[in-house]
């Protein structure tokens, strides 16, 4: 129980999963609440150690792909342009707006 108390605060994932089920093998039937509330925490940690490495893993990958597309956004909005004569229209009307 000290062991848990040491590591509550920022249990890492799999050392803080373990320990609460070598807690709750310990407690068995002697006190069945605590067995279970040990169990179901041991459970969430280890559920949320795995979606967070899922989302890490989607994230890199969408960053890959956004960099083997194009790379940065700014990039892509610095190659916009419009027509040559088209665009030098539209800076004719925006310095004779100024």
């Amino acid at each position: 129980a000290e062991a848990l108390a040491w590591v509550g605060h920022f249990p890492p994932g799999s050392v803080y999963a373990q320990l609460c089920q070598l807690l709750a093998m310990a407690l068995g039937d002697r006190d069945p609440l605590a067995t279970a509330g040990l169990l179901a925490e041991s459970l969430s940690v280890t559920m949320r150690h795995q979606l967070l490495a899922i989302v890490h893993a989607r994230a890199r990958k969408k960053r890959k792909a956004a960099a083997a597309a194009g790379g940065d956004i700014s990039d892509q909005l610095r190659g916009l342009s419009l027509d040559s004569q088209d665009s030098q229209d539209s800076q004719d009307s925006q310095s004779h707006l100024a």
